[in-house]
C-alpha cells in the first residue's frame, strides 16, 4: 500500500508505526512543516510542505517561532496538492484535523477519493468537558465520519467520547539484552525530556532531596533532554542552579542522537517520567521495551501504559512528597525493582508488541 502521514513534524512517538508498516513492505511518505534536532531519520525522511503564497507572506509579518504556527493557520501550495494526488496513496494518516493546513489535505484527499485517518491525542474514555476545541474536534469527526485512532486510553469509568475513535497504543519491538542492574552500586534513574516547565526536572530534583541520606547517596539520576530554543536554555540554567545547590548525583545530557539512545536505557535502572499535562509520552513505552519499571504522573495521557503496582507507579501530578515516596520504595526494594522490569517487557511482548497491535489494526480497518 501507499500511505502518507501529514502531522506538524516526525515525532518520535510515530517512529514504531512508521517502521512496523515499511517493513511490512508499504510505501510511505511523511508530509511535515518543520523538524526537530532530535528526530530519527534513519528509514524514513520527511518531506517539508511547501506552504502557499499568503501563507509565505503572514509568516513574514508575524514570524512566528513554533512550527505549529504554520500548520494551524497555513497551506500548502498548489503544487503540493497536485504532487499529492499525482502519487495515488491508499491512505493519509493526518494528525489533528482542525488545523487550517491538516483541513486542506483531509479535503483535498477526499476529493481524490484517498481513505483517511484522523490521529489526535485525545483521551478515548473521558468525562465530558464544555471545552470549544474538544468540542469542535469532537462533532467534526463525527460529521465526517471518518476513522480516528488515538494512543490515549483515559479512565474507562467514563464512555468513549466518539464511536468513530479506536484506541491504537504506542508500540516498541522489545529490546533482548542481557541486563546489568544496578550498576556502580547505585540506584540508576533515568529521565528524559525536553527542557520545559512542564517536564517537571525541577520536581524530580526536589523529590529526590527529600529521600533519607543514606538511601539519596546511593541514587544516580541521568537526565536527557532537547536543547534547540532560547526557552529551553533558560529553563535549564535554572535547573542547573538549583543542581548545584543539592548533594546528589545528577548528570545532564543534551540533544543525544537517538541512536544512542537505546545505551541510557541499557544502564539504568528506573525510568521517571514527572511531567504534569503531558499530552503523550512515548519514552516512558521505550524505558518499558528495555525492561525497566517506569513511574509517571496522572496528568501524562499515556500513564495508561503503566500498570499501578505491577511494573511501576503513577503519582499524583506536580506531588514532590508522593513521587518521591514511591522512587524510594524501588530505591529500597532491588527484587521488586526487577520484578517490575521484568513485567514490564512482559506487557511490551504481549499488549504493546508493533507485530501484533499494529497488524490486527489494519486488518480490521482494511476489511471494513
Amino acid at each position: 500500500m501507499k500511505i502518507a502521514f501529514l502531522a506538524p513534524r516526525f515525532h518520535t512517538n510515530q517512529k514504531s508505526l512508521v517502521d512496523y508498516l515499511l517493513k511490512n513492505e508499504n510505501k510511505l511518505s511523511f508530509y511535515v512543516i518543520g523538524k526537530s534536532k532530535i528526530e530519527d531519520y534513519s528509514n524514513l525522511k520527511p518531506k517539508i510542505i511547501q506552504t502557499n503564497f499568503l501563507t509565505k507572506i503572514l509568516s513574514l509579518i508575524i514570524r512566528p517561532k513554533n512550527i505549529l504556527f504554520q500548520y494551524r493557520y497555513g497551506m500548502p501550495s498548489l503544487n503540493e496538492l497536485l504532487d499529492l494526488k499525482s502519487k495515488k496513496y491508499d491512505l493519509i494518516i493526518i494528525r489533528d484535523p482542525i488545523n487550517l493546513m491538516s483541513l486542506s489535505y483531509f479535503v483535498w484527499s477526499k476529493l481524490n477519493k484517498i481513505n483517511i485517518l484522523f490521529y489526535t491525542q485525545h483521551e478515548i474514555h473521558k468525562k465530558k468537558n464544555l471545552f470549544f476545541k474538544d468540542k469542535f474536534k469532537e462533532y467534526f469527526i463525527k460529521l465526517t465520519k471518518e476513522n480516528w485512532i488515538s494512543p490515549c486510553l483515559g479512565n474507562k469509568k467514563y464512555k468513549k467520547i466518539s464511536k468513530n475513535i479506536s484506541y491504537l497504543p504506542f508500540c516498541h519491538t522489545p529490546q533482548l539484552y542481557k541486563k546489568k542492574w544496578f550498576i556502580k552500586n547505585n540506584f540508576n534513574i533515568l529521565c528524559i525530556g525536553k527542557f520545559i516547565k512542564r517536564k517537571n526536572h525541577l520536581t524530580l530534583i526536589k523529590a529526590l532531596s527529600l529521600i533519607d541520606l543514606e538511601i539519596r547517596k546511593k541514587i544516580s539520576l541521568t537526565i536527557i533532554g532537547e536543547l534547540s530554543n532560547p526557552d529551553h536554555h533558560k529553563n535549564l540554567k535554572e535547573l542547573k542552579k538549583t543542581m548545584d545547590k543539592s548533594d546528589l548525583k545528577i548528570k545532564v545530557l543534551t540533544n543525544i542522537d537517538p541512536k544512542n539512545i537505546s545505551r541510557y536505557y541499557k544502564t539504568s535502572d528506573c525510568f521517571v517520567l514527572p511531567s504534569t499535562n503531558e499530552p503523550a509520552s512515548v519514552s516512558n513505552l521505550e524505558a518499558m521495551a528495555f525492561g525497566l519499571p517506569v513511574i509517571t504522573s496522572d496528568t501524562n495521557q499515556t500513564s495508561c501504559y503503566t500498570e499501578q503496582g505491577v511494573n511501576g507507579y503513577i503519582t499524583k501530578s506536580n506531588n514532590v512528597v508522593d513521587l518521591a515516596k514511591k522512587i524510594k520504595l524501588l530505591a529500597i526494594n532491588k527484587s521488586k525493582t526487577k520484578k517490575f522490569g521484568s513485567n514490564s517487557l512482559k506487557l511490551i511482548k504481549t499488549k504493546y508488541n508493533p507485530d501484533i497491535v499494529y497488524k490486527e489494526f489494519f486488518t480490521r480497518f482494511f476489511l471494513n
